[in-house]
């Protein structure tokens, strides 16, 4: 399986652009079978992944946001097929965690990094060298290979193939000049995993492995375009699929049965001769590849709760897709504007303030403008007839009926998942104060909600109300600096280098927390006003790293004993900046 990363379906040949240029994975189409309605379940790349990969939608599987880990103790492709007898490979980029979860094989590392640009496709040839390797060494072991490089995301590559004027320039994009710049690198880093999956083709084709394996192409979500990617809009989740096996599935076929990207792990566990696994959001459509079935699912779920990062507006949504081309979306913060990289952060091929610009004149561009930024509560679309989701029915009397109708869709299917409005609403962003923020027992947030330049204490504070200390477990953890815990009676705390400092047992099980930590390793715990621990620590523990800070247990990983998560209640958990402030 080979995934694209940040295509849209509408932008490779196969699927009617005449401009980009897209010979491999027009071939493969032309040798296989093209699926028509297939989505994401999430618009940005980790909670998708994550759903590719585990067979849950996002919420059940616990990545709802990017850049987060999975819920502890998950299981994913790799587990079952190598129960299967399987050697699970992924090539590139993973971007899901933690690893124990995922417990892929990985390969080519180096163009599995963001940065430098360069690296973004297989420049050393690993991903044809392991399949050559392996048919050579391994032929009889199965084989499941996902080769996934950075291409077409940002930063693009620069144009060197197109003249950007010569586009027909797709209509939910505002024509300017800046625009087309960057549709032309976009469109040159289209052309670039084009060749990369042709040398995956001719590889497996060299090794006459041609016949007896099903090949994929896909992508995670659409393109870093207003409207698309971070969206839960058509754009942001309709990918391209398309699935290659000779002498099973008729050569240049189309379907339009609805698939999604949930389905991809019960399918290829059903392709790899496994038992069906109930308990798993997805379904497999290997029937639908042969063309024993015309349709799979009724109706397909999507979601987006943005980025985690510090500058962005918390705006998420909840979408339903139906067969029949019905797409209802519910925003749960609509007075909120939308804010993602594209008009705020992403400078490669920047263009969206010749939008702004041009929004100030023409109605079109700031319709365009005014879609990005602000959200109705609620969205439908018939896309049978409005496929760029330009004009919204949910307040039309005429269209009441299949508004409640999806509204009661989208309920049923929350509920299904066990996730409630309130949860929604209160997302896993921590709540920030002026010089401090709290974070709620079972949730976490990673680094990159937080401003560094702003959180650079001297002085970490951290304030709780505990209760269960007897049995306990972990309070928090501090961006893989150090975990806190309160277990069978004694508060203590186990830094990133293994060093360890713990209370007497406490005379009391419940009671407040007060811990003073200084960029100099000095430490004190108070509990209930009264000093309970000092001590100095090697070094400096204040600051941020990479990781996550979280209350009550520990980002995708379950331990027992004193990092166990926590029996008990944690109330208010609080990290402070430099001082406690005595003001309300």
């Amino acid at each position: 399986m080979f995934v694209a990363d940040d295509l849209n379906q509408e932008d490779l040949g196969c699927y009617g652009n005449k401009d980009v240029r897209t010979p491999n994975i027009n071939k493969l189409a032309a040798e296989g079978l093209r699926f028509t309605k297939a989505y994401a379940a999430s618009s940005m790349c980790t909670p998708s992944r994550s759903v590719m990969y585990t067979g849950l939608y996002p919420f059940r599987n616990g990545v709802q946001m990017n850049h987060f880990a999975v819920r502890a103790g998950m299981r994913s492709l790799p587990h079952y097929l190598k129960e299967l007898g399987y050697r699970v490979v992924i090539a590139g980029k993973t971007h899901v965690g933690p690893q124990e979860c995922f417990p892929f094989e990985e390969i080519g590392k180096e163009f599995g990094k963001y940065e430098p640009i360069e690296n973004r496709t297989d420049r050393k040839k690993e991903t044809v060298k392991f399949i050559e390797e392996h048919f050579r060494t391994q032929s009889d072991q199965p084989l499941c290979l996902i080769v996934a490089p950075w291409v077409p995301h940002v930063p693009w590559f620069p144009n060197k193939d197109f003249d950007p004027q010569k586009f027909q320039l797709p209509d939910y994009l505002a024509d300017t000049k800046e625009t087309r710049q960057a549709l032309a690198a976009y469109y040159q880093s289209i052309g670039e995993a084009d060749k990369m999956m042709g040398e995956v083709m001719q590889a497996v084709d060299k090794a006459g492995k041609k016949e007896n394996t099903v090949m994929i192409f896909t992508s995670d979500q659409g393109v870093q375009f207003p409207g698309a990617k971070w969206t839960v809009y058509d754009r942001g989740l309709r990918v391209p699929f398309i699935v290659r096996w000779p002498g099973k599935i008729k050569a240049g076929s189309t379907s339009d049965a609805l698939i999604s990207l949930v389905d991809i792990t019960p399918t290829f566990i059903d392709l790899a001769g496994g038992k069906e696994q109930p308990y798993l959001d997805g379904k497999s459509f290997k029937d639908v590849m042969l063309g024993q079935r015309q349709k799979h699912h009724d109706f397909v779920f999507g979601e987006t709760s943005v980025e985690p990062h510090y500058w962005y507006n918390y705006t998420p949504a909840r979408t339903v897709i139906t067969a029949d081309g019905w797409h209802y979306i519910r925003n749960y913060h609509p007075g909120v504007r939308f804010i993602t990289h594209i008009d705020k952060v992403e400078r490669n091929e920047f263009y969206f303030d010749s939008w702004v610009e041009k929004a100030k004149s023409d109605t079109k561009t700031k319709f365009l403008v005014d879609r990005y930024s602000y959200r109705p509560p609620e969205e439908l679309y018939d896309l049978n007839t409005d496929p760029s989701e330009f004009k919204n029915l949910a307040d039309v009397p005429a269209y009441q009926q299949k508004l409640h109708a999806m509204q009661t869709l989208l309920k049923k299917e929350l509920d299904r998942q066990g996730e409630t409005e309130a949860m929604i609403l209160e997302g896993f962003l921590p709540k920030f104060f002026d010089q401090s923020y709290t974070i709620a027992q079972n949730k976490s947030a990673a680094n990159l909600s937080f401003n560094k330049k702003f959180w650079n204490p001297e002085v970490l504070y951290i304030t709780a109300y505990l209760e269960g200390v007897d049995k306990g477990g972990v309070v928090c953890e501090y961006f893989n600096n150090f975990r806190l815990y309160a277990y069978q009676g004694k508060i203590g705390m186990i830094t990133a280098d293994g060093e360890e400092k713990e209370t007497s047992v406490l005379p009391t099980n419940k009671g407040h927390l007060l811990v003073r930590l200084a960029a100099t390793g000095d430490l004190e715990i108070l509990f209930n006003q009264q000093p309970v621990l000092t001590g100095r620590l090697n070094k400096d523990y204040t600051k941020i790293k990479n990781g996550y800070v979280s209350c009550g247990m520990i980002q995708g990983k379950a331990f027992s004993g004193k990092l166990q998560p926590y029996e008990g209640r944690i109330s208010d958990l609080r990290f402070t900046m430099n001082e406690l402030s005595r003001e309300p």
